[in-house]
């Protein structure tokens, strides 16, 4: 299968709202640039739900709203775009990616270093010094 895909409308430039953390006390932030896509930020929640248990707020910082679209194989030239295939979000350097308010524990920082390891950016943990 071709891993060829038209990534269209990705806007450069942004604002710098989600550089710093706002409502948790545990986050992930971003590290390099990179394209996060739906799959895999959804596996990224589901994660971390079946790990706290509804014991604490989750809110994910990106959202998924650049359309990517993608032709058949055997499709002739012409006849416009494909069907949009996925979606994905620009992660920039710095990005706060989702935070987390619960009850920290050093089982779950290493939790959350285990959940870095399923985004396809570099990023790293951190933790408010004050509550």
């Amino acid at each position: 299968m071709k891993k060829r895909f038209n990534i269209k409308n990705i806007k450069q430039g942004g604002t710098t709202f989600s550089n710093y953390q706002q409502y948790g006390v545990l986050c992930i932030k971003s590290l390099d640039y990179g394209v996060l896509m739906d799959n895999q930020l959804e596996a990224v929640r589901r994660f971390l739900i079946r790990k706290i248990k509804r014991k604490g707020i989750i809110w994910i910082r990106v959202q998924c709203r650049y359309p990517v679209t993608k032709k058949s194989a055997g499709s002739r030239m012409g006849k416009g775009v494909g069907p949009v295939k996925f979606y994905i979000a620009n992660i920039k350097r710095g990005r706060i990616i989702l935070e987390l308010q619960a009850l920290i524990t050093k089982e779950l920082i290493t939790f959350f270093k285990k959940l870095i390891l399923k985004l396809p950016v570099k990023a790293c943990v951190l933790l408010k010094t004050y509550y």
